[in-house]
């Protein structure tokens, strides 16, 4: 399926349930430090626009874009003061170093040539830019541990790497590490005392417990913190 008609199709259906809620959005954008009022944010991969809407939230000057014409529609709908257009991430329609921070969260691992995709975000960011990278863990402790199929919904284009992989891919292009978080989500929204069966909040609460032990390197995703690196490619 080409990715577009996908992700039209999910966006128009799912609404706002399509990606993360906000709060989740919130803690990411915190990872990047103190904000400062008319700084310029870019989101590629805007999904929902709801990094957009914390950005804006702390006076930013903020752009989204995304393949998908449904999650513009949506991206617009929940932060009116961005700017958001329709565009391929691995050809941006942005001048060189023209953005603070640079975010693609849950969207580069999608892309026909992820490596190219990195290239444009890191061609439009200033020198002394920030980037949010979320990319997904090939080496995730519960795909290996219920031996599923590895990979989300869209893995018929997905790229998928462990901690080492993406370490070096990310390095590779350009950038140098700041820091790396995990994305601890799927137990966090995990409801556990809504249930009256004591052997169902057990395993729930064991599934938490085990998420809050995880080591980096076997979490669901990585949050990436990055700059641009001064070392010679």
């Amino acid at each position: 399926m080409d990715p577009k008609v996908y992700y039209d199709a999910a966006y128009a259906r799912k609404g706002n349930c399509a990606m993360r809620p906000r709060w989740v959005y919130e803690r990411w954008f915190r990872c990047l430090g103190q904000a400062k009022p008319h700084q310029s944010m870019l989101d590629v991969g805007c999904g929902t626009g709801l990094l957009l809407q914390v950005a804006d939230g702390y006076g930013m000057i903020t752009t989204g874009l995304d393949l998908s014409d449904e999650a513009v529609k949506l991206s617009r709908k929940n932060s009116p003061h961005s700017t958001v257009v329709q565009g391929n991430g691995e050809h941006l329609p942005f001048l060189d170093k023209q953005f603070d921070y640079v975010c693609c969260v849950g969207s580069l691992e999608h892309y026909r040539d992820p490596a190219q995709g990195l290239r444009e975000l890191v061609r439009v960011a200033k020198d002394d830019a920030k980037f949010l990278i979320v990319l997904p863990n090939d080496n995730y402790l519960f795909w290996k541990l219920k031996k599923i199929q590895k990979g989300t919904a869209q893995r018929e284009f997905e790229v998928l790497k462990n901690l080492a992989g993406w370490k070096r891919f990310l390095v590779d292009c350009g950038l140098e590490i700041l820091e790396i978080h995990q994305d601890r989500y799927p137990a966090q929204e995990l409801k556990i005392f809504q249930y009256k069966n004591p052997y169902t909040i057990a395993r729930r609460l064991l599934y938490k417990l085990i998420w809050w032990l995880m080591p980096l390197n076997l979490t669901y995703q990585f949050v990436f913190v990055l700059k641009k690196s001064t070392a010679p490619l």
